[in-house]
C-alpha cells in the first residue's frame, strides 16, 4: 500500500515545484539529469513504501534530499556565472533574488525595528520589479547605495537570531538547531566576502537545503507529540468517566442535559479503550514506539521541562497506573477510582505552573518584540495566552 497521497504531496511538493521551474526554464546537462533521476526515485518510493515513516527514512538514508539540493545549487550557480546560454537565466536570477528579499521581510515581522529594517529591502524589491534587467538591477542597486544599506547583512542576520531566540522561548529544540545551522552558514558565506556580506542568492539556496533537511524531522516530532498527547488524554478521560463526580463535571442543567451527559460518559467508557489501542498501533507501526516509551522520549521530556504538560505529576502517575486497565471491556479497580476522586476533590489534577512563562522568558520576549507585544499576548491570563502563541 503506497504512502498516503496527502502526506507524499506535503513532503515532495517543494521538490516537484523546483524541478518544474528549472524544466520550464530549459535547464539541461548532468546536474539537471541528476535532479530528474532523484525526483523519479522519490516518486517511486512514495508508491513502493508502506507508510510515511518508512518513506522518510528511505529518503534520508538514500541521501535523496541532499542529492537533489546539491544538483539544484550547481544549476543555479552555473546560471549566476552565465554558463547557461538558454534564455531566461537572468529572469530566473531576478526571481530568486527578489524571493530571498521577500523572505527576509517575512522573517523580520514582529521585530521592534521592523519598519526601519524593511525599508531598504522594499526599495530593492521595487527596483527589481520595475522591469529592468538583472545586470541593470545590480548596477542601480549599487549606485543608489541600497547594497550599502544592507552592509554586513545586518537585516538578515538579526532576523535569524530573532527566530532562533523565539524558538528557544517556545522550547522547540529542532527549530533552534536548524536556525543555528542557518546562522553558521550565513556567517560562513559572509566571511568569504570582502564586504562581509553574505550573497543573498547563494545564502537563499543554502538556507533552503537546511530547511529541507529538517522538514521531515520536524514533521515526525510533531506527529509523535500529537499521538502521545491523545493517548494520555484517552486514558485520563476514560478513568475520569468512572468517578462519582463525572456527571457533575459537565454542568448539565436539565434532565435532557443529564441524559446527554450520561450517554457521553458511557461512550467514553466503551470507546476510549478501542481508540487508545488503534493509536498505539499507529504509534508502533510508524515510529516503533510503545506506551512505556512515551515518558522517556525527547518529545515528552522537552514538553515536560517546558511546562507544556497540563496534567499534574500526581495525575500523570495515576494515568500510568490506569493504563493497563484501559482496554476493551476493561474497567479500573476501586482504588484507582478512589484516587481519581481524591485528585478531583482537591483540585490537584492540573499542573500549577502549566503553560506559564518565567520572568526570564518575559525578559527574552520583550527584548525580541517589545513590552507592548508582551502585554498583548500575556496581559490577562498567561496560560491561555501561551496557548495562543503555540497556535500562531
Amino acid at each position: 500500500m503506497p504512502v498516503d497521497k496527502a502526506m507524499a504531496d506535503t513532503i515532495l511538493g517543494t521538490y516537484r515545484k523546483m524541478f518544474k521551474e528549472l524544466e520550464d526554464k530549459g535547464a539541461q546537462g548532468e546536474s539537471f539529469q541528476t535532479m530528474r533521476e532523484t525526483m523519479e526515485r522519490m516518486e517511486t518510493l512514495a508508491i513502493e513504501t508502506n507508510d510515511v515513516s518508512e518513506f522518510t527514512a528511505k529518503l534520508t538514508t538514500e541521501n535523496l534530499f541532499m542529492e537533489f539540493s546539491n544538483a539544484y545549487t550547481e544549476i543555479m550557480t552555473a546560471l549566476v556565472k552565465g554558463e547557461y546560454s538558454e534564455g531566461g537565466g537572468d529572469e530566473l536570477l531576478m526571481e530568486k533574488t527578489l524571493e530571498a528579499y521577500e523572505h527576509s521581510i517575512e522573517s523580520l515581522k514582529g521585530n521592534p525595528n521592523y519598519e526601519k529594517l524593511k525599508a531598504p529591502i522594499e526599495e530593492l524589491i521595487e527596483l527589481g520589479k520595475s522591469g529592468v534587467s538583472y545586470p541593470v538591477f545590480l548596477r542601480m542597486a549599487e549606485e543608489k547605495g541600497l547594497n550599502q544599506a544592507l552592509q554586513g547583512d545586518m537585516v538578515v542576520r538579526d532576523a535569524i537570531l530573532s527566530e532562533k531566540m523565539f524558538c528557544e522561548l517556545l522550547h522547540l529544540p529542532l527549530e533552534v538547531e536548524k536556525h543555528e545551522k542557518i546562522l553558521k552558514k550565513h556567517d560562513e558565506l559572509a566571511s568569504q566576502s570582502p564586504f562581509n556580506v553574505a550573497d543573498s542568492f547563494q545564502f537563499g539556496l543554502e538556507r533552503q537545503k537546511i530547511e529541507w533537511e529538517y522538514t521531515p524531522l520536524t514533521n515526525q516530532w510533531n506527529l509523535i507529540s500529537r499521538l502521545w498527547e491523545k493517548m494520555i488524554e484517552n486514558v485520563y478521560d476514560w478513568l475520569d468517566s468512572f468517578g462519582s463526580f463525572a456527571p457533575h463535571d459537565y454542568r448539565w442543567k436539565s434532565l435532557k442535559g443529564m441524559s446527554y451527559t450520561m450517554r457521553n460518559i458511557k461512550r467514553t467508557q466503551e470507546c476510549n479503550p478501542g481508540i487508545l489501542k488503534a493509536r498505539e498501533k499507529i504509534f508502533m507501526d510508524y515510529f516503533q514506539m510503545s506506551w512505556d516509551d512515551i515518558f522517556e522520549h525527547e518529545t515528552y521530556l522537552t514538553a515536560y521541562d517546558a511546562k507544556q504538560i497540563w496534567y499534574s505529576d500526581q495525575t500523570l502517575e495515576l494515568i500510568k497506573k490506569a493504563y493497563p486497565y484501559c482496554k476493551p471491556f476493561g474497567k479500573p479497580n476501586s482504588e484507582l477510582i478512589s484516587e481519581a476522586e481524591e485528585i478531583y476533590s482537591t483540585k490537584s489534577y492540573q499542573r500549577p505552573d502549566a503553560f506559564q512563562y518565567s520572568d526570564e522568558d518575559r525578559e527574552k520576549f520583550i527584548a525580541l518584540f517589545g513590552e507592548e507585544k508582551w502585554n498583548e499576548y500575556f496581559g490577562k491570563t498567561r496560560s491561555s495566552s501561551k496557548m495562543k502563541i503555540f497556535k500562531q
